[in-house]
């Protein structure tokens, strides 16, 4: 049984990347969670306490809306859903789900792309949620309709991969008859040979794969490119919590990639040993 975490701020996006996640993970014995994180007003008077309240008690009324227009759009029968209003800032709400209700196998969130100013300014709840968190995290685009997806494109940086790291993948490539393109990015000054074999092609196993070597100085140009060229409905990338060199190199790969891309993007999380 798969323990899908959907968070929402009850807006039409929120509701198509819901529809999204349980099309894709099926509802057969799955456990999904609606999760609406809201922050309260300072506390310390009458009027702020009661302004609290009424928060809550709003955000409880939204979510059970919300929760009615799913179920109007896909058919729930044979799973669990469950609704959670939460106080705080949502990767760390995430984290108190996870520790409350057991693991949580992946979370479901849409995204808006956003360019310049704007993106420095506002950034992305969605990336923040990759950034922070343990926990895969598939985006949804705001315009992406939901498609089975047959053709997945893997993003290969090169680094150590367990099968803990692709668990995930490879439920939803055999599950959906999936082939996966294993694409490794090399700079322009790299010769294509010095990527060496991808650790990726062995982990896959029986599920069909190729793989290809890109030489670009941009990874997130070059992988969109690839997407673009293979008809692609799903991106995977692996993003990684060691260091500083490797924390700011997956956080603007994986930001570029859920802020810019029109397909949707799962990215799972590498377990350190």
């Amino acid at each position: 049984m798969a323990h899908i975490l959907l968070p929402t701020d009850m807006s039409a996006n929120a509701l198509r990347a819901a529809v999204h996640g349980i099309r894709l993970f099926g509802t057969a014995g799955n456990r999904f969670t609606l999760l609406h994180a809201y922050l309260n007003v300072n506390a310390g008077s009458a009027l702020t306490l009661d302004l609290s309240e009424a928060i809550l008690r709003a955000s409880r009324e939204g979510l059970d809306e919300f929760a009615k227009q799913l179920r109007a759009q896909v058919d729930m029968e044979g799973a669990t859903l469950v609704e959670r209003v939460e106080y705080g800032d949502l990767p760390n709400v995430i984290e108190r789900v996870a520790e409350d209700e057991g693991p949580v196998d992946c979370v479901v969130m849409g995204t808006q792309g956003a360019s310049g100013l704007k993106e420095v300014l506002i950034g992305s709840n969605t990336a923040d949620v990759i950034e922070h968190s343990h926990v895969p995290v598939l985006a949804v685009p705001g315009e992406s309709a939901f498609r089975v997806p047959q053709r997945i494109v893997l993003a290969d940086d090169g680094g150590a991969v367990s099968a803990n790291d692709v668990a995930l993948l490879q439920n939803i490539a055999r599950a959906s008859n999936s082939t996966v393109t294993i694409v490794r990015v090399v700079g322009e000054d790299e010769t294509t040979a010095a990527s060496g074999a991808s650790s990726y092609a062995t982990l896959l196993g029986d599920i069909p794969h190729t793989q290809e070597t890109l030489p670009s100085a941009n990874i997130s140009a070059a992988v969109h490119d690839l997407v673009d060229r293979s008809n692609a409905d799903l991106v995977v990338m692996l993003h990684r919590h060691r260091g500083l060199f490797h924390d700011l190199f997956h956080r603007s790969t994986s930001r570029r990639l859920v802020m810019h891309t029109h397909v949707p993007v799962l990215v799972l999380e590498h377990t350190e040993h």
